[in-house]
């Protein structure tokens, strides 16, 4: 078990070095407070963390990484958020269209395996990378690929079918 002045005695040793590299990387002292505060926080809060990090040959590098992903995460959820200029004024209705539209999207995608969907709404729908989607869900890379083709095959004909009129011919 490692002891807690351990832990804090080596983030000292580290913590003028991480907080240069830190700041460089955000691009401001206060980004980098926030950043340094969330790795002290995140390799206190569990034993297996602390025990790793102190017990690393390099705990400089060890803190760097947990704050380059740290970094990442919020930059990632920083592109996924909505402007709120970029919002959609509540129209006349009440939002029934709007309601309308994600029923639809829900309803096609109960459609499909929930390996497929799942692939779709992080890739098509969230904007991940196939790297990133098969790295988020633990699997290769090939098995996201072939579940979003999958898919997508599944949704254009889904998609399709409602274009057709009664008589089968084309509206």
């Amino acid at each position: 078990m490692v002891d807690d002045a351990e832990f804090d005695r080596i983030f000292l040793e580290v913590l003028h070095r991480l907080y240069s590299r830190v700041s460089l990387l955000v691009g401001g002292r206060h980004l980098a407070d926030d950043l340094v505060q969330e790795v002290y926080v995140r390799l206190k809060a569990r034993a297996s963390r602390r025990r790793r990090f102190v017990e690393h040959p390099n705990p400089y590098g060890y803190a760097l990484a947990t704050a380059m992903n740290l970094a990442r995460g919020q930059w990632r959820s920083a592109r996924r958020a909505t402007a709120l200029d970029r919002i959609e004024e509540s129209s006349d209705d009440g939002g029934l269209a709007a309601f309308e539209s994600w029923e639809a999207v829900s309803h096609v995608l109960q459609s499909l395996t929930g390996k497929e969907a799942v692939v779709v709404l992080l890739v098509d729908l969230d904007g991940h990378s196939i790297d990133e989607a098969a790295q988020l869900l633990g699997v290769h890379k090939g098995t996201a690929q072939r579940n979003r083709t999958r898919a997508l095959a599944k949704l254009r004909e889904a998609l399709a079918s409602p274009a057709l009129g009664a008589d089968g011919g084309a509206r």
